[in-house]
């Protein structure tokens, strides 16, 4: 009978390890990151897109950029973020930016989906296509989460139709959440091509963006 306290003790650690590992899992879903961009007022073009925060943690938005597609087959990715000069207490300097922190529960308005895909280019008398021009939308945006010095994203697609008045439909009713190990690289590159940093990489070294210049 002297083998059941060995034996009774091993169970209990094995309880305790399998318990403090789901305790863990379960910690790291709660304080993960979860991003929606959210399409108001139904199949309206002219409606607000939104970029909301549903995560219990701020994020701090690095850049939103947006992939059309055109009926000619071609892709172009445009910025959705204006680099304005603004005042340190103007009070829409989120809208403004399309920057900065985000708090938990809020939200940032990205403008309408017409606006967002004419861009600037609305406000010009010439323009390299129309909005009729346009078949569907990706709509893209790269943060930093909490502690972590790599950036995470959330993406979401949508169709055009023109047929009559113009409608805009998401492709499903996820926001996609890239925060996987596998998925920093492509994040890092939405914030490289947005940034065009001296120097690009993956980590705070010498061959990272995030470095001064050489000595």
């Amino acid at each position: 009978m002297d083998y059941i306290a060995p034996v009774s003790s091993a169970i209990m650690a094995i309880v305790w390890i399998v318990y403090f590992q789901l305790f863990f899992l379960q910690y790291k879903r709660n304080n993960r990151p979860y991003l929606v961009i959210h399409h108001a007022q139904n199949e309206n073009p002219d409606a607000l897109c939104l970029l909301v925060n549903m995560g219990k943690e701020t994020v701090h938005v690095q850049c939103v950029q947006v992939v059309l597609y055109t009926r000619a087959g071609e892709e172009k990715i445009m910025t959705v973020t204006e680099y304005r000069r603004v005042g340190a207490d103007d009070a829409n300097v989120h809208q403004v930016l399309r920057q900065g922190p985000l708090q938990p529960g809020g939200y940032l308005v990205l403008g309408s989906f017409r606006n967002i895909i004419l861009g600037r280019r609305s406000e010009e008398s010439e323009s390299d296509y129309l909005f009729e021009d346009i078949t569907g939308v990706e709509i893209r945006a790269a943060v930093i989460h909490g502690p972590t010095k790599y950036p995470v994203g959330v993406r979401r697609s949508f169709s055009l139709s023109h047929e009559g008045r113009p409608e805009i439909f998401p492709r499903n009713i996820h926001s996609e959440q890239l925060v996987r190990r596998k998925d920093r690289h492509q994040v890092r590159r939405w914030v490289e091509e947005e940034l065009q940093p001296e120097r690009k990489g993956s980590s705070e070294s010498d061959d990272s963006d995030q470095s001064g210049p050489e000595k």
